[in-house]
């Protein structure tokens, strides 16, 4: 179905359900209507115009002098604020068969009621690209009526009509960067041409539209039509972007392109960018940048081809720092330089650089921040500590996208004011930030098909989806990973999920199937540290399932001690998370299982908020379990087994617990019982074969903790 017949059986949907008891439409010819339809709309000119501007102010106050400014602009202050309140009372007579007060009237200002009232102007500037098919295409002018009443008037409409074209046309183009179905594309761009009929996004998307579909006529019969919309417009030059394409489309028609002297000398340079299919391509000036998280719609494949497809993150510098002395200033201000530097080198996201002078518009700083590219902004702040020499850096994302809500935030105690040892403490929170976003970036896509993502968008879905724990979503997971490969291969996020998916289910399907997916989660593993050989959570992961192969146990074992070795002189690095994830490996490997246990027991508190440690707490409690910390294993089987019933892995470390330990033989016979329904054909050797380094005498007594529970 089209977009334009859900949206008109959609609106029509939304104005039976409509429960205000005033219902004002502001485009157009003004109307004004109760809940049963009987019209309510004032008879003189400023007193419509009283309750328009009111019905356009965002539900916020407005104060009696700025209505008097703007209807009486041209008489004195008393006889202005006189005349308001004449038009106020007409107003609320008018408005008196709603049988309730409609208009908060103050003493300095007047406010429509939110609750008992809707504009349909309103509708459309809270609109988003996910509810567009609610909202009409305004097809006359806001409040065309009310022009002529007053010059300041006028000119506030004027700024009004503006807003309602900016926010349909960021509107609309949000939609052409999301839409993938060619109906709807031509839905959406009619309308963006109805806003702007210069609108060269709109032009392009239909004329790749028509191409995908393989209406050669039709494309070319809609690049002359822009031809003819372009040069009606004098001055007006098209885009290089939108030159090549319709001079790709008029040449192959064997026509000859008359964009406009002004345009004519790029075009056959320009032209090759859609003459060819090359990837590599260079994404021209002007082109649009498409939500990372998404497939590229038909219309856009070839225009981005090239164009980077990250997360976008700008680091507001310098951090603040207030009430600090000179010294602590100065480390303050270098902390941002050196927090950006931490996601230099990481391939899913972007730094986005402030151009030099570059000053966010203090109205609206957001849509500046946008408008650099930004999805996120992340800001810091240094402050006084607990004591008198402690300092605490507080670190927290916003969406730009969203309104600047914060999607994730933490803080950081600097251990001192170091270079180094505050660089390496950043390591910290930073990585715990970028599964942060990651995760971020999987809810905001949470309500879309598969389908719709892109390869990294399909990676992010793969990591809310492995939080979940729920063993039942691993074959959606095995296919979401498999098509993200298919579509991007050169995308380090899906690898990482690659891993961490044959890790996870690994110590969760104890079947054939998943004793298989070992080998391919170490090849995957093995890749990601060809590719970045300096990150330290690569090799960790590649130990750690190493360390599952009998043969490569001591392979596992070197790799963790070179590893250690490269992170140890840094300043500050005791604390760092690869490193103590990598001494907890080392311990375990070393049959130093009391000490593994105690550092996993730190990890596992998780001060950053990271869903990565999240994700891996399983592990700190098999590493806590076998180094003898059984209590806390029992509390958090016992959480596990409540928030997450479906995952074997954490009912096998709680059972050996349990046993071991000497707890009630009720509760270890109700985790046997839930474990046996999850896993009917599990023995005591399939357990132990997940666990080839330890010892014998421990896989023993492993066997014996087992075996009691009646486990064959």
């Amino acid at each position: 179905m089209g977009m334009t017949k859900m949206l008109s059986s959609s609106v029509r949907q939304a104005r039976e359900a409509d429960p205000t008891l005033l219902r004002l439409k502001l485009i157009g010819q003004m109307e004004a209507r109760t809940l049963t339809g009987e019209s309510v709309l004032p008879v003189g000119g400023k007193t419509r115009a009283l309750l328009a501007i009111l019905a356009l102010s965002d539900r916020k106050p407005v104060l009696r002098s700025r209505l008097a400014e703007l209807l009486w602009s041209r008489r004195p202050e008393d006889m202005a604020r006189a005349s308001l309140r004449q038009e106020i009372h007409r107003l609320l007579d008018a408005l008196s068969p709603l049988g309730v007060e409609i208009i908060d009237v103050q003493r300095h200002s007047l406010m429509l009621k939110p609750a008992l009232t809707s504009v349909d102007a309103e509708r459309i500037l809270t609109a988003s690209v996910r509810t567009i098919d609610s909202i009409p295409a305004p097809e006359e002018v806001l409040l065309g009526e009310l022009s002529g009443i007053d010059v300041a008037l006028d000119e506030w409409l004027s700024q009004q009509r503006a807003r309602l074209s900016h926010h349909l046309l960021g509107l609309y183009e949000g939609c052409l960067r999301e839409l993938t179905d060619p109906e709807q594309v031509d839905d959406v761009t009619d309308r963006l041409l109805k806003v702007d009929p210069l609108n060269e996004a709109a032009w392009r998307a239909k004329i790749q539209s028509a191409l995908r579909r393989g209406e050669q006529a039709r494309a070319v019969l809609l690049a002359e039509q822009a031809v003819r919309a372009f040069g009606q417009e004098e001055g007006h030059v098209a885009g290089p972007v939108t030159q090549a394409l319709i001079s790709s489309v008029l040449k192959a028609a064997g026509l000859e392109p008359s964009i406009g002297a002004a345009g004519i000398a790029e075009l056959d340079s320009a032209s090759a960018l859609f003459s060819g299919t090359d990837d590599t391509l260079a994404v021209p000036a002007g082109a649009q940048r498409t939500d990372p998280m998404l497939a590229l719609p038909l219309h856009l494949s070839q225009i981005a081809a090239g164009q980077s497809r990250k997360i976008s993150l700008l680091v507001l510098s310098p951090f603040s720092a207030d009430g600090l002395k000179d010294a602590e200033l100065k480390c303050a201000t270098s902390l941002s330089d050196q927090f950006e530097l931490l996601f230099v080198h990481v391939d899913t996201f972007d730094i986005v650089a402030k151009p030099e002078g570059f000053v966010p518009d203090p109205a609206n700083p957001l849509a500046s921040y946008r408008g650099l590219g930004a999805d996120y902004v992340v800001t810091g702040a240094v402050r006084a500590g607990a004591s008198d020499n402690a300092f605490r850096l507080i670190l927290k994302v916003l969406d730009v996208r969203a309104g600047g809500f914060i999607v994730w935030g933490t803080y950081y105690d600097l251990p001192d004011l170091d270079p180094m040892s505050v660089s390496n403490g950043l390591i910290g929170p930073a990585t715990a930030m970028q599964w942060g976003l990651l995760l971020a970036e999987a809810r905001r896509t949470a309500n879309r098909a598969d389908s719709e993502l892109s390869a990294l968008g399909k990676a992010t879905r793969v990591f809310m989806l492995l939080l979940k724990r729920d063993n039942a979503l691993f074959p959606r997971i095995s296919q979401l990973l498999d098509a993200a490969g298919l579509e991007d291969p050169r995308e380090g996020t899906v690898a990482v999920m690659q891993v961490l998916y044959c890790l996870i289910r690994y110590e969760n399907d104890w079947s054939a199937a998943g004793t298989a997916l070992l080998a391919r989660g170490i090849e995957f593993a093995r890749l990601l540290v060809n590719l970045k050989p300096d990150a330290p959570g690569m090799a960790i992961l590649l130990s750690t399932l190493l360390m599952h192969d009998p043969a490569s146990v001591p392979l596992a074992r070197s790799i963790m001690r070179m590893c250690e070795k490269s992170m140890a002189g840094a300043s500050g690095a005791h604390n760092m998370h690869d490193v103590l994830l990598c001494r907890v490996l080392l311990h375990v490997l070393d049959g130093n299982l009391a000490e593994a246990a105690a550092v996993a027991g730190k990890l596992r508190h998780n001060p950053y908020h990271s869903p990565f440690s999240t994700l891996i707490r399983p592990f700190f409690m098999m590493f806590m379990m076998l180094g003898g910390e059984r209590q806390d294993v029992i509390e958090m089987g016992r959480l596990m087994a409540g928030l997450h019933p479906n995952y074997s892995s954490t009912l096998v470390y709680y059972l050996a617990a349990l046993v071991l330990e000497g707890e009630s033989a009720e509760e270890i016979q109700q985790v046997r019982q839930h474990l046996h329904r999850l896993v009917p054909d599990l023995t005591i050797e399939k357990i132990l074969s997940r666990f080839p380094y330890l010892s014998a005498s421990k896989k023993a007594e492993l066997r014996q903790a087992f075996s009691s529970t009646g486990l064959l």
